[in-house]
C-alpha cells in the first residue's frame, strides 16, 4: 500500500533538528547512525535542504520511510484507498509544491555558482586570452542569468499559488462528500 507523509516545516533550520522532530530516534546506542541516516533520506527526498533556504517555515517537507526508524505523530500521513483517498490527493499536492520549491531552490543555486564562475578575474582573463570576443559574451550571459531569475521566480510563485488553489479547493470538495454513518 503507497503511503504519502508530510510534514510541514516549523523553526527547524538544521537536518539534525528536522530529522528529530519527525523520527523516533533514541539516544542510546546506535542512535547516531539513525541520526545520518534519516538526515540523508531526508536531504534525498528534499534537496533543497542543502541549504539555509531550503528551511522556510511552513514548507512542506517529504518524509521519507527510513528502515529502522518510526515516523513521529507531527508527521501527517494517508495510506491510498478507501475514503482517505482525498486526504491523500491533497498530501500529494503539498509533495509537489515541495517538488516545485525542491527544483527552483536548486536552479537557483546552480545559476549563482556559475554567475560568480563567471564572474571571476581570473576566470574572465584566461577566457579573454582564448577568444577576444568573450567579454561580450560574459556580458550578454549574466544578463540573461538576471532575467531568467525574475522569470524563475515568477513561474514559482505562480506555481504555488496554483498548488494552494488546487489543495483549497480540494478541501472543499472533501468537505462535500457525504461521510458514511457510524453503527
Amino acid at each position: 500500500m503507497s503511503t504519502t507523509r508530510i510534514v510541514k516545516l516549523g523553526r527547524e533550520r538544521t537536518l539534525s533538528t528536522l530529522a528529530r522532530k519527525v523520527f523516533e530516534i533514541g539516544t542510546g546506542a546506535g542512535s547516531r547512525d539513525l541520526l545520518r541516516r534519516a538526515e540523508a533520506a531526508l536531504l534525498a527526498a528534499n534537496p533543497r535542504l542543502r541549504s539555509a533556504d531550503g528551511f522556510r517555515t511552513g514548507a512542506s517537507i517529504v518524509v521519507p520511510a527510513v528502515a529502522g526508524l518510526r515516523p513521529t505523530g507531527v508527521v501527517i500521513r494517508a495510506d491510498l484507498g478507501g475514503d482517505a483517498l482525498g486526504v491523500e490527493a491533497e498530501l500529494r499536492l503539498q509533495v509537489a509544491a515541495s517538488r516545485v520549491e525542491d527544483a527552483f531552490q536548486t536552479a537557483a543555486v546552480d545559476r549563482k555558482q556559475t554567475q560568480e564562475r563567471i564572474s571571476d578575474r581570473n576566470f574572465a582573463a584566461e577566457a579573454r586570452r582564448a577568444l577576444p570576443e568573450t567579454r561580450d559574451h560574459i556580458a550578454k550571459t549574466l544578463e540573461r542569468f538576471e532575467r531568467d531569475e525574475q522569470t524563475e521566480t515568477e513561474a514559482r510563485e505562480r506555481m504555488l499559488k496554483n498548488i494552494d488553489a488546487a489543495t483549497e479547493a480540494l478541501a472543499t470538495l472533501n468537505k462535500m462528500v457525504p461521510q458514511p454513518r457510524r453503527r
